[in-house]
């Protein structure tokens, strides 16, 4: 779960965040990630939004959760789109012309409770329970 919103107005390739795990990760019957431990994710994409409405886009992959023994490695990967503005636009070209093509599109956000759903291969799996 992100903690904190990263969006496309500010977000930058390689940025990393904080996550929250949400549900127990359990392997053979053993709780091997518990619930609020922190997983980190990195933003891979990012788009800002554009004239003539253009939407903003936000890409990150998941790439490890903190616990007592090192990290454990995750996989997984969202992106997200902001809205469009092309009604925006039109309305801003009968207005304001050809200002009306500065209008932009909406940011792309991954806001803070957003579910983000990760992946623990087998082998880590088989690690975390030794």
């Amino acid at each position: 779960m992100v903690t904190k919103e990263v969006d496309s107005r500010s977000a930058k390739e390689g940025d990393r965040f904080k996550l929250r795990v949400n549900s127990p990760v359990v392997a053979n019957g053993i709780v091997v990630v518990p619930v609020g431990a922190t997983a980190w994710g990195e933003v891979t994409y990012v788009n800002g939004t554009g004239a003539a409405g253009n939407k903003g886009r936000l890409a990150a992959k998941l790439l490890y959760i903190d616990l007592p023994g090192g990290p454990l490695a995750i996989s997984g990967s969202q992106g997200t789109e902001g809205k469009a503005n092309t009604a925006g636009v039109v309305i801003g070209v009968f207005s304001f012309g050809l200002l009306g093509l500065l209008m932009k599109g909406g940011n792309a956000h991954f806001k803070a409770g957003d579910i983000l759903t990760g992946y623990i291969s087998p082998q880590a799996q088989a690690t975390a329970t030794q």
